[in-house]
């Protein structure tokens, strides 16, 4: 077991907030490598994990604002471990076929668009004898640089692309990436990491322990107690556990890579609970689940667990119970009774660091770093214009909360539709608002559940033009309360884009009276707002409709002249 700080090479007594790890990044027209140290800009890259169970790739198109929209996702399982962990070599055979996959990547990254390359290496190339030989062919067949991360670095990125879309700025977080040769248990503290370790446990290590298929009672036990006692030696700065006394344990743990995504699925499939849809960002398993998982796995032989759906073939079949069981024990250690998966892993991680993106803070609003990012994509006309839109949105929300009953959720919704509503501009002004609702969809917002994403995007979308009314294809397809609330919402947006029609942002306050059958709205500005009024005249009929008052609208305060 390798126990460390959060520090990047060569980045020495640095946290992870600054730490950084150095990576090679390879232009893929040719073998060269960019200087080191140098400032990397914006465009199309493949980042390869070549991990101890399969190899992945993402190719990413970046953006001038911070941003990165997935082109493209590739896996194969050629399971270098199978070989290494256990005999400390890597096979011809494994060689081979890493090597195959390894070239169809970067051919594949050539034909997506992607310029440049970035690839790591995790345990089973570490651990292997002949793991630098390996290194060496790859970058003689491929002209990839492969960075031979360590324990710690492994960590340190995969901790980065977990704080991209969680919080884990309040209390004790647990960070667990369960890989096929190693598992890494990174742990923060009120958002500041404290310790990564690098455990000799995977689920392809594991599961050369459990022998028959399938596997006896006695071979499950025999792993639970050999993980548990490679857990005893975890030091104080990792452990998270609940003490007797009552001081408070873990609050948070997110666990990553395929085998928990697998096992969330599993749980998905065998106790008839509607599945998340395949984007969703973080996904809660309880862990009396994943025991009914692990009971289920282990009463079948390992060609029937191929043809469960989650599992879809013999290679991931081979070490999947071996590592719901490894799971399992990683959360009860934690004392948790429940954990969150989350579909960032180390890759995520790997192109953040390769082009160069800040650390998020800890605590850091996420969703609202992304809708910004997302607004500022038109000019700053449009963009102001959105943040005043958004802030007239959100008073005239709080001061009719009794019409329309909603709380923090739908609040949150109208302020980053009205951010963004106008997004739209930066392809063309006829029909703005569709590609307004176009741009937010693909946005890639993985802070968001896929469901959210759509409501902002329909609210922004009805800011002008047709109203949404409940036949409408893309409201039909909605559940009637997402239906609601988007009209709703958008009866309040298309008022506040209208407060704004000058973009000049004249409307200082908003003030209503609520009665039972009128609701007086008054526009506070010392300015003529009168092509504002007029805008919103034309606008209010919907207002009325949806939330069920007649509106009389007038300007307070007195007229420049």
């Amino acid at each position: 077991m390798t126990v460390h700080e959060l520090r990047g090479r060569g980045a020495s007594g640095a946290t992870a907030r600054t730490a950084r790890v150095e990576l090679a990044v390879v232009p893929l027209a040719g073998h060269g490598l960019a200087p080191a140290g140098e400032a990397r800009p914006a465009g199309w890259l493949a980042a390869i994990d070549i991990g101890s169970n399969s190899i992945h790739m993402i190719v990413v198109a970046a953006d001038a604002q911070g941003g990165q929209r997935i082109l493209s996702r590739e896996k194969e399982m050629v399971r270098l471990g199978r070989s290494a962990l256990g005999k400390g070599a890597l096979s011809k055979t494994a060689i081979e076929r890493g090597l195959e996959a390894l070239v169809k990547m970067t051919t594949l990254a050539r034909l997506k668009g992607a310029d440049r390359a970035v690839a790591v290496a995790t345990s089973a190339v570490r651990e292997a004898s002949n793991g630098q030989e390996f290194l060496a062919r790859v970058k003689a067949q491929t002209g990839l640089e492969v960075t031979l991360l360590s324990g710690e670095e492994e960590g340190l990125l995969i901790l980065r692309a977990v704080r991209e879309v969680v919080d884990l700025s309040q209390g004790t977080g647990l960070v667990v990436d369960v890989g096929g040769g190693s598992t890494e248990w990174i742990v923060s503290r009120d958002g500041e990491p404290t310790a990564a370790v690098s455990l000799p446990l995977g689920s392809l290590r594991c599961a050369g322990i459990l022998g028959a298929d399938p596997p006896s009672s006695a071979d499950l036990d025999a792993l639970r107690r050999h993980v548990s006692s490679v857990l005893t030696e975890l030091p104080p700065a990792a452990q998270v556990a609940g003490k007797k006394g009552g001081e408070t344990g873990v609050d948070r743990v997110i666990c990553t890579s395929g085998t928990a995504l697998t096992c969330a699925d599993l749980a998905d499939l065998l106790v008839d609970r509607q599945p998340r849809p395949p984007s969703a960002t973080l996904r809660e398993v309880r862990l009396k689940d994943l025991r009914t998982v692990i009971d289920h796995l282990a009463g079948l032989k390992r060609r029937k667990i191929a043809a469960l759906p989650p599992v879809a073939g013999g290679a991931r079949a081979e070490s999947i119970l071996a590592g719901a069981v490894l799971l399992a024990e990683l959360v009860r250690a934690a004392g948790a009774d429940r954990f969150e998966v989350c579909d960032r892993a180390l890759r995520d991680g790997l192109v953040l660091e390769a082009l160069g993106r800040p650390l998020a803070a800890a605590g850091e609003d996420r969703r609202r770093r992304q809708i910004v990012r997302l607004a500022r994509r038109a000019d700053d006309s449009v963009f102001r214009h959105g943040v005043e839109t958004a802030r007239l949105a959100t008073r005239l929300f709080d001061l009719t909360v009794s019409l329309h009953g909603f709380g923090q959720r739908e609040r949150e919704w109208l302020e980053f539709a009205a951010l963004v509503h106008d997004v739209g501009y930066s392809i063309h002004y006829r029909g703005h608002h569709k590609h307004s609702y176009y741009l937010i969809a693909s946005a890639g917002l993985d802070a968001f559940d896929p469901a959210e994403v759509e409501i902002v995007a329909l609210v922004a979308r009805y800011h002008r033009g047709k109203v949404p009314k409940a036949k409408r294809a893309d409201l039909a397809a909605l559940p009637k309360w997402q239906r609601k609330a988007v009209q709703k919402l958008a009866a309040i947006l298309r008022l506040a884009d209208a407060f704004d029609r000058t973009h000049a942002s004249r409307v200082q306050g908003l003030f209503c009276a609520i009665g039972k059958q009128r609701v007086e709205l008054e526009l506070i500005s010392p300015y003529d707002v009168s092509l504002e009024l007029e805008t919103a005249e034309d606008r209010v009929g919907y207002f009325e409709r949806v939330l069920g008052r007649k509106v009389k609208l007038r300007q307070g305060l007195g007229r420049a002249r």
